[in-house]
């Protein structure tokens, strides 16, 4: 079933320039997290996928767990959607599962009969970038760029400002917290991306010049 009226504050949080957000996965054990701060000019809305805006899935079926939407830019003027999954794991077994449940994330938003109030969330962007977010200080298995490419194909394909892209890596990073990193950077030679990050004073990620960085 899709959205229900009156469900908005259980699985939608707001978040205005200048506040910092960390997203969790309380539901399912994981130890990954994303620690975010919006920028100047922007509103947004962080939203729990799985058991929130998509709900009543069969039993065996896995979607991604937040997004990031923006809501509202006065500075770059830009509609961006971030799709995350947590994976707090050094299996690369299960890490792999990452593209399959972003995927399988996209198909059913794009479902407007089924999730009529999800569609929003990659209708009309400028950008839809994705990511797999690690635990703290563990060891985020690196994906094959082959199975990446499929996904990255469709977040290309979902943004509509694709002549900006460069590279279609570029669209996809992996987000590894590590209290080491007092700062929030950008990290690797070439695309998809490394953002090590921490939930310190300054190691929150800015959203969402951080992911324009990445475009670069």
């Amino acid at each position: 079933m899709g959205k229900q009226k009156g469900q908005r504050g259980s699985f939608i949080t707001e978040k205005k320039e200048g506040e910092k957000y960390k997203i969790e996965d309380t539901g399912h054990d994981s130890k990954a997290f994303v620690p975010l701060q919006i920028d100047v000019g922007n509103s947004v809305e962080v939203v729990q996928v799985d058991g929130g805006l998509i709900t009543g899935l069969p039993e065996g079926s896995f979607i991604c767990d937040n997004l990031v939407y923006t809501i509202k830019d006065n500075y770059k003027n830009l509609n961006i959607t971030w799709i995350i999954e947590l994976k707090g794991t050094k299996n690369e077994k299960e890490a792999k599962h990452t593209i399959e449940q972003i995927l399988q994330s996209i198909q059913y938003m794009q479902d407007q009969i089924s999730y009529p109030q999800a569609a929003k969330y990659v209708t009309n962007r400028d950008f839809v970038f994705a990511a797999v977010a690690g635990a703290s200080d563990k060891t985020l298995p690196v994906l094959n760029n082959d199975d990446l490419k499929t996904l990255c194909r469709k977040l290309v394909a979902l943004s509509k400002g694709r002549k900006e892209i460069k590279d279609m890596f570029q669209l996809f990073c992996y987000i590894r917290p590590n209290k080491r990193y007092k700062k929030a950077e950008i990290q690797g030679n070439k695309a998809p991306y490394d953002i090590c990050c921490y939930s310190n004073r300054d190691g929150y990620i800015p959203y969402p010049s951080m992911l324009l960085e990445l475009l670069r």
